[in-house]
């Protein structure tokens, strides 16, 4: 009877594990920090990254992926691996937040993910639309222009077919996707439209992380 209350409480410790998350300061600045979260299966060679907080501006959709993450990849066989960018000075100055964030994701997250060597990386954004300058609000660009790249863009639009394929010129790819791109590593951006409302955005989240699920 005691071997098999142990062997319940160890079955128990175990899927208690998969899905929690495990925090981590990977590096400070005078103008910010980065975290590193895992959640889903910690022991999963499948490993997907997902960068939060290059332009802190962008907060809202960044909150909502992230929401989505802890509470759609409890039961899931992949590891995310999640970094938060913290802008602490200026952040919501459109130019010197972007660029801090930027540049704690370049110090920070880009060597790291190379170390981590993961099937595919998303960086999260949000931008205005036309008053950006873009065609389209929500699209995945394509950083990498590989066969395995477009595979896993293929995968998503067939369960959010909303999202265009679109590849703007952006500031934040030379310093962040484009250096990870290069090491061979599937990159690609996720943008949606800023003025979408916290529930739109939330629900696209959780779509989008239940099709990484699934794919």
């Amino acid at each position: 009877m005691r071997k098999m209350i142990c062997i319940l409480l160890c079955l128990i410790f175990v899927f208690s594990t998969v899905g929690a998350s495990s925090a981590a300061v990977i590096g400070k600045t005078s103008y910010g920090w980065v975290e590193k979260n895992v959640y889903g299966n910690p022991s999963s060679n499948y490993k997907i990254v997902i960068i939060l907080g290059v332009h802190p501006r962008e907060y809202r959709f960044h909150n909502a992926i992230l929401s989505a993450v802890k509470t759609k990849t409890a039961s899931s066989n992949k590891k995310y691996i999640v970094y938060r960018v913290h802008v602490t000075k200026t952040p919501m100055n459109y130019y010197k937040g972007r660029m801090y964030g930027q540049l704690l994701a370049n110090k920070f997250v880009v060597p790291d993910v190379k170390r981590n060597n993961p099937r595919v990386v998303f960086d999260i954004h949000e931008n205005g639309w036309r008053a950006s300058g873009y065609k389209y609000a929500r699209f995945l660009d394509p950083i990498s222009r590989t066969s395995t790249t477009y595979g896993y863009i293929n995968r998503i639009k067939t369960k959010m077919p909303f999202l265009r394929v679109y590849a703007p010129r952006g500031t934040s790819p030379k310093y962040v996707t484009q250096p990870i791109s290069r090491k061979g590593i599937s990159t690609i951006v996720y943008e949606t439209y800023k003025y979408d409302s916290y529930s739109k955005k939330l629900a696209d989240a959780k779509l989008f992380i239940n099709t990484l699920n699934s794919i």
